[in-house]
């Protein structure tokens, strides 16, 4: 009976330590840059909320919305985990103006940077798409083969 007891005793101190644990800040923070993301995709970029989805299911798969990592062996950087000449250019443009590159509000403004000037066959397309399913796939298809 004692033995019972203390087991009980046992789980119940570990559940209530579980729940009194800290939840990670980690993914708070990558919801944050989501969100951050988002609301520069829809409104500095005009974009609708289907095209957004499709682009930030890209940024997603290539950084978790972490925008300091490093990929590629250390020739990619930040959430759109731009490559070689890119991430010079990345660092070059923000420092140009002041900002920092491992920020988000940095990376967005050299994002919106590059869709204006090197992928402009790629903004007014995606300003285009439709806010529906097909619209999300066809954004994400688009920047996934072009950007």
């Amino acid at each position: 009976m004692v033995h019972k007891n203390l087991i009980r005793l046992l789980a119940v101190l570990l559940a209530a330590a579980l729940l009194a644990a800290p939840v990670s800040a980690e993914p708070l923070e990558q919801m944050a840059v989501e969100r951050e993301v988002y609301a520069f995709l829809t409104g500095e970029l005009g974009l609708t909320t289907a095209a957004a989805c499709g682009v930030l299911a890209n940024i997603e798969h290539e950084s978790s919305f972490r925008p300091t990592v490093v990929g590629d062996k250390g020739t990619s950087y930040g959430l759109c985990q731009w490559h070689n000449e890119r991430y010079s250019a990345l660092r070059g443009y923000c420092s140009a103006l002041g900002m920092d590159y491992r920020t988000v509000e940095g990376q967005m403004a050299y994002l919106r940077y590059e869709l204006g000037n090197r992928y402009t066959n790629l903004l007014l397309p995606l300003q285009s798409i439709g806010n529906t399913p097909d619209g999300a796939y066809r954004a994400a298809y688009l920047w996934c083969v072009q950007f």
